[in-house]
């Protein structure tokens, strides 16, 4: 079984070197691939990050062109990220798919935790339980766009759901339209009941 990491990121550099990579790296079951796209940085700002990853060879650097966003802030914030994230399932060749925001971090045995329960529960998708830095609790069954955050799962690649910027128009933010859609479509499910993610909620 492979597992492909997926960080969409934009200008932030630092929490994604120090937090969301570091994490990745720190893995008690090593993924086999890890595919960093951004989301229409300058020339400048992707080449310094090429400079400052870890020489690894699992480490792929992409820099796609930026989306036309919505100028109101909240359906900015529910899209955000919507192109790279595509971007990233198009460019993963894992069995399984790992999302990480890039100012977040899993626990170090989050890959060990969620590929085992989807593999004993013969399942397509396992979540886990998140916290924020002021310890407010995500995470519980079943699944549905608001019970877990984005990032505290591992889901079969290949099923063939994308992020959709349309979601705004469901009233629902790119990552929960998406469970909601798997959920509505057979997608199977499992809930660990642990922490596996480390939540760090960005101001809108």
């Amino acid at each position: 079984m492979t597992v492909s990491a997926i960080i969409p990121s934009y200008n932030r550099h630092d929490l994604l070197l120090d937090r969301s990579l570091a994490s990745i790296l720190r893995q008690t079951v090593p993924v086999d691939e890890i595919v960093i796209v951004l989301d229409g940085e300058d020339d400048d700002s992707y080449h310094d990050l090429g400079l400052r990853l870890p020489t690894d060879g699992r480490i792929r650097l992409l820099n796609i062109e930026r989306p036309d966003y919505p100028s109101d802030p909240g359906n900015f914030w529910s899209v955000q990220g919507w192109a790279a994230r595509n971007r990233g399932l198009d460019e993963a060749s894992g069995d399984w798919i790992a999302p990480l925001d890039d100012d977040d971090e899993w626990t170090d045995d989050h890959i060990e935790v969620l590929l085992a329960a989807a593999i004993e529960k013969n399942v397509d998708f396992a979540y886990g339980k998140s916290v924020t830095p002021w310890g407010q609790e995500y995470g519980y069954w079943p699944p549905s766009a608001m019970n877990f955050t984005d990032g505290s799962m591992v889901y079969r690649n290949g099923m063939g759901y994308r992020y959709d910027p349309h979601c705004v128009d469901r009233w629902l933010p790119a990552d929960g339209d998406l469970w909601n859609r798997m959920v509505a479509g057979g997608v199977t499910f499992t809930f660990v009941d642990q922490l596996v993610y480390r939540y760090f909620p960005a101001e809108r």
